[in-house]
């Protein structure tokens, strides 16, 4: 494997299109929206290209105005495009955020369309491409997420793919547990999140996500419940915690402006990703995943930008 590849980390995912309303207020009173790029991997990886570490997408996206515009977006913050293949027959998907003032805060519902879109095709065959392959056999770290695996099962059945050992490779995780998209089928969403959690060497969890999944709340008691990974990261309202091994750091909140959360748990997970790549320690990896997760919550946008 290159001591230096082109690019040191590759992510996996959906490639979506959000739309992000002008107003607070129901969908039905919002008279315009803008047009933004979302997909919890691809945010990872545009984060990272902000901090200075390349990273390149391995995604599909519909033939058609959205899937172009997902592919110049990412290749206008940086980020490798070369993998991302085009659908004639899906769509690119979508969804449309609602926003409405909260108690202190803003709070937001996701409206989502993508069934059947040409992410949720992501399959074994796919990393199988020579752009793709090409991409695998140089990276130090790849990453996805539970959102994914939820999609289809081509999908989860490339996350296994995407996961096989590489000598030097780490594999990296983010539960990112999403009720809505594992209804009728949450015993099978668990256990399949929890199966990709325990064979990545960083995984990334928050609190109530480690309560849904694994049924425990403390620190210490998800350490206990999921050795597996060499690198565990667990955010809460409060700070987060990581683990390397039984090396324990933690890092407080900071004090900023909050516009809107989502995505934040993406740019964490790249500032930690990017603290790796750089030879941070335990805590300095931390602290920068904080700083960069701040920056996605000072907007409406899912990612750093």
């Amino acid at each position: 494997m290159p001591d230096s590849p082109q690019f040191p980390v590759v992510v996996m995912g959906e490639g979506l299109i959000v739309f992000v309303p002008e107003t607070d207020g129901p969908l039905a009173e919002v008279p315009l929206f803008r047009r933004s790029l979302a997909g919890a991997e691809l945010n990872v990886a545009v984060a990272l290209s902000h901090v200075d570490v390349p990273a390149a997408v391995i995604s599909r996206v519909g033939e058609d105005g959205f899937g172009e515009f997902v592919v110049a977006e990412l290749g206008r913050h940086g980020v490798g495009t070369d993998a991302i293949e085009t659908d004639p027959h899906a769509a690119t998907g979508l969804y449309v955020k609602e926003l409405a003032p909260g108690a202190g805060r803003r709070s937001t519902r996701m409206h989502y369309y993508r069934s059947a879109s040409a992410g949720s095709l992501l399959s074994p065959e796919t990393l199988r491409a020579p752009a793709a392959s090409a991409l695998l056999d140089a990276a130090r770290i790849v990453h996805t997420t539970g959102v994914t695996s939820a999609l289809s099962d081509s999908c989860l059945s490339a996350q296994r793919e995407l996961f096989t050992e590489r000598p030097g490779q780490l594999r990296s995780f983010s539960a990112h547990w999403r009720a809505a998209l594992w209804r009728g089928r949450e015993d099978d969403g668990r256990q399949v999140v929890a199966e990709l959690a325990r064979s990545a060497d960083i995984m990334f969890v928050d609190v109530d996500d480690a309560a849904e999944i694994f049924g425990v709340r403390g620190e210490d008691e998800l350490r206990a419940a999921v050795p597996e990974p060499r690198l565990l990261v667990i955010t809460r309202a409060d700070g987060a915690t990581a683990f390397d091994g039984a090396d324990r750091a933690e890092t407080p909140p900071i004090d900023f402006t909050l516009v809107e959360p989502t995505g934040a748990a993406d740019a964490f997970a790249a500032g930690f990703l990017a603290g790796i790549v750089s030879g941070l320690s335990l805590a300095g990896s931390l602290a920068r995943a904080n700083r960069l997760a701040t920056r996605v919550m000072s907007s409406t946008r899912d990612h750093v930008g």
